[in-house]
């Protein structure tokens, strides 16, 4: 199981904004934000202001993946296939 990290921007007592990291969160050497690079855009995002960072486990999603793949194959196919044919890969 793999961890990631969902650091949220508040803005007003709600949340503004919000991204994931592979890697915990670096504190900015002026202790007011953070430094992370994003599981999205693979781009380093600093943020400064009011953010909480709070760490989940992705293996939940895995092991429910492998448990769709598997019993779809067991008693047929619950989803239509996927047609990625129109679709243009960017990276």
């Amino acid at each position: 199981m793999k961890s990631v990290f969902v650091i949220t921007m508040w803005s007003g007592g709600r949340p503004a904004k919000k991204w994931k990291s592979a890697q915990a969160p670096e504190l900015l050497p002026n202790g007011t934000g953070v430094s992370f690079v994003s599981i999205d855009t693979k781009l380093q995002v600093r943020i400064i202001g009011s953010i909480s960072v709070e760490e989940f486990e992705s293996g939940k999603e895995e092991i429910e993946i492998g448990f769709y793949h598997q019993s779809s194959v067991d008693s047929g196919p619950l989803a239509p296939p996927f047609d990625d044919s129109n679709i243009e890969r960017l990276f």
